[in-house]
């Protein structure tokens, strides 16, 4: 019983394990490693997360159809908005890096993107 007491009095959730948010790979000094493995670490982290959030979404799509039936296309229209901008977010971010993409291709894939939306807003003014 004393054991039963002192695990009640010191409870350990270690499956709510939580990081603290670090700079950007962007806002890293030059030759600081141990920032850009710190930005590294984190990009692997939000990019599970949003991994997890488009599985989230599909499963939710998944029971509605389930659950709906031949009036899915009716019913699940706000689900299946959802995952469509879920997944146009997921692959604008992620899309096209491989398996083995990091922080910085995605940083640079970001920024390619950026270049490529304001020289197409540029010629649209003209």
């Amino acid at each position: 019983e004393w054991i039963e007491r002192l695990q009640t009095k010191n409870k350990f959730y270690y499956y709510h394990q939580k990081f603290r948010r670090v700079p950007d790979l962007s806002q890293c000094l030059d030759g600081d490693y141990l920032c850009y493995y710190e930005a590294e670490a984190q990009w692997r982290r939000d990019r599970m997360v949003d991994q997890e959030i488009v599985e989230i979404v599909r499963e939710r799509m998944a029971a509605c159809k389930q659950r709906e039936g031949p009036n899915q296309f009716q019913n699940c229209a706000k689900e299946m908005e959802l995952l469509a901008q879920v997944t146009k977010a997921y692959q604008d971010r992620y899309g096209d890096l491989g398996y083995h993409g990091n922080a910085r291709t995605c940083l640079m894939k970001q920024k390619h993107r950026m270049m490529e939306e304001r020289k197409a807003a540029q010629e649209k003014e003209s």
